[in-house]
C-alpha cells in the first residue's frame, strides 16, 4: 500500500492504521519478551490455544468453547466467507466499511451488496433490510463501531437483523467494541445465525503480533473449525498473547485514556470545521479514529505530509484520522488551523 512507502523517513506521526498510540507497559513487555526463550523452533505451534481462549473468554464474558482464534480477525473473516460465499452467492455490507470483506468476497466468487451510507453518516435499519431482502442476500457483514466512519449500531438494531435473517449468517466485526463498550457477544447463544469477531490490534495494542478471535455458539464453531488451516498462528504470537491476556486491567485503562482524548480532539475538530475558512466536516465517532470529509483533500494531505503527519486517504473526497497521544494530537490541529483557518479567523 502506498501509504507505507517510506513512513519511517518520511512521517514522525501516523494516524493512518488505528493502531494504538499507547505502549505496552515495560513490566508486562518484559514478562513477554521472557516467555519467548522457552520456545522450541523445531515444534509447530500450538493448535488448540485452550489457554489463549480461556483467559479471552475470562476477558469477553464467554466460554473457551465458543472462540476460535486466528491470525488477526481477518483470517476469522476469511472462514466465515471462504464457508458461505461462492459462484452466485451474496453478502450485504455497508458502503464504506473494511475493504477486507471486499476482497475476500471477490476472491472466492462472490457478490457484495452495499448499504451507502449518505453524506452524513445516516443509517436507517428498515432500509438496509429490505435491501438484503430484495437482493436475497446469502451473508450479513459488518464493522461495529464502523470502519471508517464511526458509526456504531446498537444492539438492539442488530437483534431486528438478526430476527429479520434467521436463515443468514450474521457477522459483527468488532474490532473497535473497546471504544464503544457495547457487544453481541452476549447473544451468541440466543441467536444461532450470529457471529462476533475480535482482535487485539486495536485497544490491545498488538497489533504486531496478529491475533484475533472468532467467537459464536458451538454448533457454528465446530462447523468451522472443521474449514480452518492449522497452525496459522505462531508460537511466539501465542507465548506473548498469554502474557499480555493476563492483564485485561491495562487494556480497559488505555481505553478510557484514549476515548478521553478521542472527546476532546473531536471537540477541537469541530471548532476548527465552524471557522475553517475552506470547507471541511468532521464526524463523531464511537472508534479510535475520526472520519472526514472535504472537497480539498490534497491541500489537507499535502499539507499535514509536510509537517510529518500521516492520515488515512480514501479514493473520494473523504479521509480518516486515528487518535493520537495528546501532543501528537496537538500538532494534527495546529497543522490543520494552518491549512484551513486563515490568519486572523477566530
Amino acid at each position: 500500500m502506498k501509504d507505507y512507502i517510506g513512513i519511517k523517513e518520511k512521517y514522525d506521526i501516523r494516524l493512518n492504521s488505528n493502531e494504538s498510540y499507547i505502549d505496552m507497559n515495560k513490566e508486562i513487555m518484559i514478562e513477554m519478551k521472557s516467555c519467548l526463550l522457552d520456545i522450541q523452533l523445531h515444534r509447530y505451534p500450538e493448535n488448540d490455544m485452550l489457554k489463549i481462549k480461556e483467559l479471552y473468554g475470562a476477558y469477553a464474558d464467554t466460554q473457551a468453547e465458543n472462540i476460535i482464534v486466528g491470525n488477526g480477525s481477518d483470517e476469522m473473516l476469511e472462514l466465515i466467507i471462504s464457508s458461505l460465499m461462492g459462484t452466485g452467492k451474496k453478502m450485504l455490507t455497508l458502503s464504506p466499511d473494511f475493504v477486507m470483506y471486499d476482497f475476500y468476497v471477490s476472491l472466492f466468487g462472490g457478490e457484495v451488496k452495499k448499504y451507502k451510507l449518505n453524506n452524513n453518516i445516516n443509517f436507517t435499519l428498515d432500509d438496509f433490510i429490505k435491501l438484503g431482502i430484495k437482493e436475497d442476500v446469502d451473508l450479513i457483514m459488518f464493522s461495529n463501531p464502523n470502519n471508517p466512519t464511526g458509526l456504531a449500531l446498537a444492539p438492539t438494531e442488530i437483534i431486528k437483523i438478526l430476527e429479520a435473517f434467521p436463515d443468514k449468517t450474521v457477522v459483527v466485526d468488532e474490532a473497535y467494541y473497546e471504544f464503544y463498550g457495547k457487544s453481541m457477544i452476549p447473544y451468541i447463544n440466543t441467536y444461532k445465525n450470529l457471529i462476533v469477531t475480535r482482535t487485539l490490534s486495536k485497544a490491545w495494542g498488538l497489533a504486531a503480533l496478529r491475533v484475533g478471535f472468532l467467537i459464536s455458539n458451538l454448533d457454528n464453531v465446530k462447523k468451522l473449525l472443521e474449514k480452518k488451516i492449522p497452525y496459522t498462528v505462531n508460537s511466539y504470537s501465542q507465548a506473548m498473547v498469554i502474557t499480555a491476556l493476563k492483564y485485561p486491567y491495562r487494556v480497559i485503562k488505555n481505553s478510557k485514556q484514549i476515548i478521553e482524548q478521542r472527546e476532546i480532539l473531536s471537540k477541537e475538530l469541530k471548532l476548527l470545521e465552524k471557522n475553517a475558512s475552506m470547507n471541511i466536516k468532521f464526524y463523531s465517532s464511537k472508534a479510535n479514529f475520526i472520519f472526514g470529509r472535504t472537497l480539498h483533500k490534497e491541500a489537507l494531505l499535502n499539507g499535514l505530509s509536510d509537517k510529518g503527519i500521516l492520515i488515512r486517504d480514501f479514493p473520494d473526497d473523504t479521509f480518516r484520522i486515528t487518535i493520537g497521544s495528546p501532543l501528537e494530537n496537538k500538532k494534527l490541529i495546529d497543522g490543520l488551523k494552518e491549512i484551513f483557518i486563515y490568519e486572523g479567523a477566530e
